[in-house]
């Protein structure tokens, strides 16, 4: 018997030193874990203080974004237009066209609401015209585009250090697309500004507290909710807080985060009256179901979109990063991961990959800096980054870099110059929503999408298209023009209409008026037109059975005659 309670002491002490020994095992796994965010970001607290001029620099970095927005008008996509503005205005004001995501409920309301919101309050001061709401909603998203360079000056701060710093916040303050494109009300640009706040948070000391924990949470959660296209990255710098904070502040990041991605789903749920997270479901299973095989474009075309924008620039900083993945490595592989989950889908386009732009002038001020610190006279490196920098942005705002045009050509955009040789079409709207007599308008060679639309003509009267117009037989029978459109919008010089004279022309937009324009014309019941066709249901069907066909002659109603 003592024998055997001796075998079973020894057989307890070898278990327990095996516990421990697993127990060492996984302290040390975690620890190299939770060592990983500090190798991938090496914060650093810089020894100078916050540089005075930031706030200076922002400032004309708004001034400089103000400067282009009003300029005049330009499209770079027609989503601009059909997912935000016109949602907006009907929201708002209750006449614009709808698109299908917005009949289907294929979209999420945050950045229409909020541009909505801006609209509302311009109304409630009794400046609802466009005249003053247009400037108001670019001069909003130009004060959210300056969250770029503030945020690229903290994250350089401590990813790198000052003199790194106050090169990335002039960067991001004055690089041509961020300024040109700064006004736009479009996803791809608010959810950069969203992701580059959220990586300077993501370096900040003490990340254990609450003032770091939910702010990341929500960041990271409205990024993928702005954009769901950005959600990897999101998540990505969600998860490496998540590694360097402790054990309790772990478990408060996984509830902000819980709490934040529920409020979103029930915002949308409450906004489209249909279940948790119904637009998100909506947009996903269809981009699944729908084959664009016909759209794919080459992996590489992204590649070289990027290197004509950026004027040969960010190929270069990119390559010289390559050089030293210590100190660039973390940069890169956001990088990387965002050019991997863009390239899977066959449709691309330029604009999806706006965020990484900040990215690749952070990691430039990193390699001029380090360029400046191995030459005895570094004001001659600066000197020259500057200047090289200057004359490329110049350029780029004046659309004179070479090839520049094919890269928002694949946008389908009719006309796209940032502040010379505007589209026209803008300020032909901007004109009708003043002009006298103006009771309804038939744009012949424009469809809705490629139009300024209700947001910009403002009026609640009937707004044919270059389908709505010819689906009524505007274009067959002259009575039926005459009693129906006041105002017609061509760029075409060598259109004449009988009873119809030239009234005023913007560039190649000419207006056309009804000669005898006092007569009415027929009414509509409403003014949201809907833009969709038997394709969407064919799909959309397969995920809501109860999936209506679109509305008959696009949902116009007229008004019975008396």
């Amino acid at each position: 018997m003592g024998r055997a309670i001796v075998q079973s002491r020894v057989h307890r002490n070898v278990g327990r030193e095996r516990r421990a020994r697993k127990r060492g095992r996984g302290e040390q796994s975690r620890s190299a874990l939770a060592a990983v965010p500090d190798v991938l970001l090496h914060p650093q607290t810089p020894a100078e203080p916050v540089w005075a001029y930031l706030w200076p620099v922002l400032a004309l970095a708004f001034v400089v974004r103000a400067a282009v927005a009003l300029s005049g008008d330009f499209m770079l996509h027609p989503d601009e237009i059909m997912q935000h503005l016109e949602p907006a205005h009907r929201l708002a004001f209750g006449n614009g066209v709808v698109f299908w995501e917005f009949y289907y409920g294929a979209r999420s309301w945050l950045t229409p609401g909020l541009v909505a919101g801006v609209l509302t309050l311009f109304d409630a001061v009794g400046l609802g015209e466009p005249v003053w709401y247009v400037g108001g909603v670019k001069l909003t998203f130009c004060g959210i585009s300056l969250l770029i360079p503030a945020g690229m000056y903290c994250f350089a701060r401590r990813h790198f250090g000052e003199a790194e710093a106050r090169i990335a916040l002039l960067a991001g303050a004055f690089w041509y697309e961020l300024v040109g494109f700064a006004h736009k009300p479009m996803t791809e640009f608010t959810g950069t500004a969203v992701l580059t706040v959220l990586l300077a948070l993501c370096m900040r000391p003490s990340p254990d507290r609450p003032g770091v924990v939910w702010p990341v949470a929500f960041l990271s959660v409205l990024a993928a909710a702005v954009r769901i296209q950005y959600a990897p990255l999101a998540l990505a710098l969600l998860g490496l807080l998540f590694f360097r904070v402790g054990k309790g502040a772990k478990a408060q990041l996984v509830l902000a985060a819980t709490v934040f991605f529920l409020a979103v789903g029930v915002f949308d749920a409450v906004s489209w009256n249909a279940g948790l997270f119904h637009s998100f479901h909506t947009y996903l299973r269809f981009n699944l179901l729908v084959d664009r095989r016909a759209e794919a474009r080459p992996v590489y075309e992204y590649l070289w979109w990027l290197l004509l924008t950026g004027g040969g620039l960010s190929a270069l900083c990119l390559a010289m990063a390559l050089r030293d993945l210590r100190r660039y490595g973390f940069l890169l592989l956001a990088i990387a991961l965002i050019l991997i989950t863009h390239s899977v889908s066959a449709h691309k386009d330029y604009r999806y990959l706006f965020v990484f732009t900040p990215l690749w002038l952070i990691i430039g001020a990193g390699v001029v800096t380090r360029l400046a610190d191995g030459v005895n006279e570094p004001i001659r490196v600066y000197a020259l980054a500057g200047t090289v920098f200057v004359a490329v942005s110049l350029a780029g705002i004046l659309n004179t870099l070479p090839y520049q045009d094919e890269v928002y050509a694949s946008t389908d955009a009719r006309t796209l110059r940032f502040i010379r040789k505007q589209d026209p079409v803008f300020a032909a709207y901007r004109y009708l929503a003043e002009a006298p007599g103006v009771a309804a308008v038939w744009h012949v060679d424009h469809g809705y999408e490629f139009a300024p639309g209700y947001y910009y003509l403002h009026r609640k009267i009937p707004l044919y298209d270059s389908r709505t117009g010819p689906a009524n037989n505007l274009h067959k029978d002259l009575g039926t023009l005459r009693a129906s459109v006041s105002h017609i919008v061509t760029g075409s010089t060598q259109l004449a209409v009988p009873g119809y004279v030239v009234e005023k022309a913007f560039g190649d937009i000419r207006i056309l008026r009804r000669e005898e324009n006092e007569s009415p014309v027929r009414g509509w019941q409403n003014f949201t037109p809907t833009i969709t066709d038997n394709l969407y249901p064919q799909f959309l069907r397969r995920i809501y059975a109860d999936t209506p066909l679109p509305p008959a002659n696009f949902g116009i109603r007229f008004v019975a005659q008396e």
